[in-house]
């Protein structure tokens, strides 16, 4: 009986919180369909208590933040300054021995205060460690550099400790994976190569920073310290240059360059890699990379101009030509292998610089402008081939700047002339035939080229035949244009051919018939004659026939 009782409550029960539930679900759909009828008042003394509170705790984070960061730095940078001054005038008063003994046993209390509060305070923790090793590459520095009674008389050795405690940084920066051990230890890398004043070691330290940031790129992805690294690099080959200053020689460029010019090509060469990174959106952007690329770019144009100026002035072709066929060759490899397809065009624009400079070494104006408006044509095939745009506006800046140096200040001769003009009117029709290849939306670009072209053929029939047939000269270039529209249906050859035979006609009568003999004025106005009225019977044919359609 009883049994049959508790089934009977508990299905009661159950039924109740059914029932509830629902009720409770209609609840909320009434609620939620409700507009509220009540708003309650804005009370602005609260609001502005509530603005004060949020004020007085943003004031006390600034606060927090410059009391446990700000200071903690503060307090460590002028620890290191007084155990710096101290140890220097224990040496300095004739404790040579024991100033290197407190340096250390500074640098040990510093550590031991690191790892004492790695648990309770580890942000203080880090900054002890970074001003422990300040301190230990800074005594042991003393023990030879800088120091009137050296401790240790072998620089060498004090080089080889030195460079321990730069590989210790790089190891714990790989096992911590923290950047910042890793930008001091190039730093000191940097300091070692100045302090060992030897040509080859100070420029081998130099390949192996740029070799060291590229491998943290690939493992980490630490952009920065690919800049801070470029800079150093190129700081250190330019105090070599000078004949490192840092040691107390006199500011001079050096005598002899001891092929230190290998180095610079190699620091270049391995910087030029970060344009074979994979992608890595969560550690670098594609900003990032070309910013590297074209901070080194710079750093070695600065550097190759003054070894040129230095050493190479008269003798540069060679240096420009290996740097103009490693930067065309790595320019083909990135179109291919790289995932930042701008980098080639860097290269490659980079690249023709570098030759131009080469071409005009070998031949010297003004036979070198023969041969750069052909290098013009030949950027815009790699720029088809490439699909950039980028190097064809560079293109266009590089061939604007040498036709206007070329008019204005060059001995002007016939196949300089013809290469210019060529060269306009070829890569006109280049970019027309492949503008879906460039993705060149508009004729700009195109008619630039046509522009420059019909002044530029013009020019060159004025100094190229003879006084007499300058005008029938300019008459045929006209039929040839118009040939050209029939031929290709490009209606800019016509308007070229008749603004052609515009500047023919003025010629003649202006010039030509004042001057020349009756037989040539003759010649002269009969071709001129004739090729008005064909082509005037060409257009009233075409338009009778658009009337007809």
């Amino acid at each position: 009986m009883s049994s049959n009782s508790d089934q009977t409550i508990d299905t009661v029960y159950q039924e109740l919180i059914a029932k509830i539930e629902a009720l409770e679900q209609r609840v909320v759909q009434l609620e939620s369909n409700r507009k509220p009828y009540y708003t309650p008042p804005v009370n602005k003394a609260s609001d502005e208590k509530q603005s004060a509170l949020a004020e007085e705790v943003n004031d006390e984070q600034i606060e927090s933040n410059i009391g446990q960061y700000g200071l903690a730095w503060l307090g460590n940078i002028v620890l290191f300054f007084g155990i710096v001054f101290l140890v220097e005038y224990l040496r300095v008063s004739g404790f040579a021995l024991i100033s290197p003994v407190f340096g250390l046993a500074a640098v040990g209390s510093v550590f031991f205060l690191a790892k004492y509060l790695r648990e309770s305070n580890g942000y203080m923790a880090k900054i002890f460690d970074l001003n422990g090793y300040l301190l230990t590459f800074y005594v042991i520095m003393k023990l030879h550099f800088f120091a009137t009674n050296a401790i240790i008389s072998s620089y060498l050795i004090v080089l080889v400790l030195l460079l321990a405690i730069i590989g210790y940084l790089m190891y714990l920066s790989v096992q911590r994976k923290y950047a910042v051990y890793s930008g001091i230890a190039f730093v000191f890398l940097a300091i070692t190569a100045m302090l060992s004043d030897s040509t080859h070691l100070m420029l081998f330290l130099t390949c192996l920073l740029s070799l060291s940031s590229i491998a943290f790129l690939y493992r980490f992805g630490w952009i920065r310290l690919v800049f801070l690294s470029i800079v150093l690099a190129y700081l250190v080959n330019l105090l070599w240059l000078l004949g490192n200053p840092l040691m107390g020689h006199p500011v001079q460029v050096i005598d002899n360059h001891q092929f230190g010019f290998i180095y610079l090509f190699l620091v270049a060469a391995v910087f030029s890699s970060i344009a074979l990174m994979p992608v890595k959106e969560e550690s670098y952007t594609s900003t990032g990379i070309i910013g590297a690329i074209v901070f080194n770019g710079l750093g070695f144009i600065v550097m190759m101009g003054l070894f040129i100026l230095s050493f190479f002035k008269d003798a540069y072709v060679l240096p420009t030509g290996i740097i103009a066929f490693y930067c065309i060759g790595y320019s083909i490899l990135l179109k291919v292998k790289s995932n930042w397809k701008i980098t080639a065009a860097l290269y490659a624009i980079f690249g023709y610089l570098a030759l131009t400079a080469t071409i005009y070494g070998i031949y010297h104006f003004p036979q070198a402008y023969f041969f750069l408006a052909m290098q013009s044509l030949l950027v815009v095939s790699m720029a088809v081939w490439f699909r950039s745009k980028f190097i064809v506006i560079m293109n266009i800046l590089m061939y604007i700047s040498l036709l206007i140096i070329y008019l204005t200040t060059a001995e002007h001769g016939d196949a300089m002339n013809i290469s210019f003009s060529f060269v306009a009117l070829a890569t006109a029709r280049i970019l027309n035939w492949q503008k879906e290849r460039l993705t060149i939306r508009t004729e700009s670009i195109r008619n630039f080229y046509l522009i420059t072209a019909f002044p530029m053929v013009l020019y060159t029939l004025y100094h190229m035949v003879p006084g007499q047939f300058i005008t029938l000269s300019w008459v045929l270039a006209a039929v040839a244009y118009f040939l050209l529209s029939l031929l290709l249906k490009i209606v800019k050859y016509r308007y070229m051919a008749l603004g052609t035979m515009v500047a023919a006609a003025l010629f003649l009568f202006l010039v030509d018939l004042a001057r020349i003999e009756l037989a040539y004025r003759v010649i002269a106005l009969l071709s001129l004659a004739i090729i008005s009225l064909a082509l005037s019977f060409y257009y009233t044919k075409k338009i009778k026939k658009r009337t007809a359609e």
